[in-house]
């Protein structure tokens, strides 16, 4: 699931039949996709980045540190 992304076409106002209408896709396909079931392409999320106006980073990049990874930093 991309909670980034859910929650910026959300503060945007932008359904999910927008989005994929958007991106020329049915709204189940954006569905699964979005719900992380399906991948997005290449094409698709370049338009998703520009239609939010967005990086990368802020939309599909997970932001999340657990303490495996944390101690695998500190002992390398």
């Amino acid at each position: 699931m991309y909670p980034k992304l859910v929650g910026k076409r959300n503060e945007l106002g932008i359904t999910q039949q927008k989005m994929a209408d958007l991106l020329g896709i049915s709204k189940n396909n954006y569905n699964l996709k979005e719900n992380g079931k399906l991948d997005f392409n290449l094409v698709e999320v370049k338009k998703i980045l520009n239609i939010l106006d967005e990086s990368y980073d802020k939309i599909f990049f997970e932001d999340v540190v657990t303490e495996n990874s944390y101690n695998q930093k500190e002992s390398g």
